[in-house]
């Protein structure tokens, strides 16, 4: 493993990142960095210097100044020979494992990698151990287009309270939405 140090300032984050870090959280990755600096380096693509893992730490170093005071504003990367898609799939792989993506970012992310033709089915479920259903749903990424509504056998709590007695207790029938729009 070949770690380099880079100004703060030579960091950016991608557009596509898929991971988000609650506030408390932030707050004890915060004092983490000033306590004991980076004990983890970042993951950078080469040829755009964009962070591929590690975002949140670079924003607390590049917005904290006594965190990049600390840290003399260099930060530890590994570089990344990659595309972009490579890159998207490396920063699911390294974030899914740790249970941080956000779900709408990573369907966009798997929707770019899916319509490139670069990654199959098998890849997506070896790299990152999605099966062909989660993979169907964030491809398409709207639990309503799986769904099917129009189509989909509601339960009786669907059924307005102002339906007339005995209009949906008879027999094995539910209602079903009026429309396709509903």
């Amino acid at each position: 493993m070949n770690i380099n140090y880079v100004q703060i300032n030579e960091l950016r984050i991608p557009s596509w990142k898929a991971t988000h870090i609650l506030r408390p959280d932030l707050l004890v990755l915060s004092a983490s960095l000033y306590e004991f600096g980076f004990i983890q380096p970042i993951h950078v693509r080469r040829e755009t210097m964009e962070i591929i893992d590690g975002s949140e730490r670079w924003l607390l170093a590049s917005n904290i100044s006594h965190i990049a005071k600390k840290i003399d504003n260099q930060i530890p990367v590994i570089f990344h020979d990659c595309d972009s898609l490579e890159a998207m799939m490396l920063h699911l792989r390294l974030n899914r494992g740790r249970g941080s993506l956000v779900a709408k970012k990573m369907s966009e992310i798997i929707r770019k990698l899916a319509m490139s033709g670069k990654f199959t089915k098998d890849d997506f479920d070896k790299l990152l151990k999605i099966g062909t259903d989660e993979l169907e749903l964030l491809r398409v990424g709207n639990l309503v287009k799986i769904r099917n509504i129009p189509e989909h056998t509601y339960s009786r709590a669907w059924v307005p309270v102002e339906a007339p007695s005995g209009s949906v207790d008879n027999g094995p029938h539910i209602e079903r939405p009026p429309g396709s729009d509903r």
